[in-house]
């Protein structure tokens, strides 16, 4: 049997897995196309989001989250969603519905079932600072790319077990980055992966092809979005925030600094960042 009929035996069976992955929740999607509709209020989307009890109960654990910082703590969603900002409530929105696919063990990829959500809480904050820093249009959208960036490992991290010494021998012998070699032997990586997810729950297409670029060298340098979201995943790898068996290897590549125009400092206040708003989700990332 050829490696080519194998490869591609796999990824068949990869694709028809994306459409047993439960949607993304669709009271979330109408909620959050209502944040962008200038007519719709706070009572219509309390409307659209009460009768979700997983929902509201995740909206209500992460508003009263340090993350957040409210002065007094949130019993029923009316209040929540009255006290917090536009932004926060898109935040705390798109987490609240990612908790259940970001908080399962994945052990293809040698994560617990808090890593996943650790880094992608982590990759979400630190995308965003780094948006604020260089006065990225939309910071917003750094973070709904940064919590769903590793989606893809969701899917993947079956076929990826079943290939996991394959994978790391051929890392080892050629020297390639976990994410490399996962490619040289499923013939796709969980970027491709979650690029596809995203596009299949009917995320933008900009954020999908963000989440698509954030690992390869000749995409992500094509537009600032990209750009942020590699040098944020970069970051928690090196600080070592809910990073598994893909850890090592890592490097900031001068063609990133060059494309967002930055230089050693910068990393420097990028990495504080990180550090800094790590701490103050910590209560978050005790959610199991």
């Amino acid at each position: 049997m050829s490696t080519d009929f194998c490869i591609n035996t796999i990824l068949e069976d990869i694709f028809n897995t994306l459409t047993e992955v439960p949607s993304f929740p669709k009271v979330v999607q109408k909620a959050l196309a209502m944040l962008d509709d200038s007519n719709a209020t706070v009572k219509d989307i309390v409307e659209v989001l009460r009768y979700d009890q997983g929902i509201t109960a995740s909206i209500l654990q992460l508003t009263n989250s340090a993350h957040f910082g409210l002065p007094q703590q949130v019993t029923s969603l009316d209040t929540a969603l009255a006290l917090l900002g536009q932004t926060q409530l898109r935040q705390i929105l798109i987490a609240s519905a990612s908790l259940p696919y970001l908080t399962r063990p994945l052990p293809g990829y040698g994560l617990t079932s808090l890593d996943l959500w650790s880094h992608s809480i982590g990759c979400a904050v630190t995308a965003e600072a780094i948006a604020h820093r260089l006065k990225y249009s939309d910071p917003s959208i750094l973070f709904t790319a940064g919590i769903l960036h590793d989606i893809g490992k969701v899917v993947l991290s079956m076929y990826v077990s079943l290939k996991l010494q394959d994978i790391k021998q051929v890392a080892s012998e050629k020297n390639l980055t976990f994410m490399e070699a996962e490619w040289n032997i499923l013939g796709t990586d969980h970027a491709v992966i979650g690029y596809e997810l995203l596009k299949y729950w009917e995320f933008p297409r900009d954020l999908a092809r963000a989440v698509r670029n954030h690992h390869d060298p000749d995409l992500y340098i094509q537009n600032d979005m990209s750009a942020i979201l590699s040098m944020a995943n970069i970051i928690c790898a090196l600080l070592g925030i809910g990073v598994g068996f893909d850890a090592y290897l890592y490097n900031i590549p001068d063609t990133i600094m060059d494309k967002l125009d930055i230089g050693q400092k910068d990393i420097d206040l990028f990495m504080m960042d990180a550090l800094n708003s790590m701490k103050k989700v910590e209560d978050i990332l005790s959610i199991n």
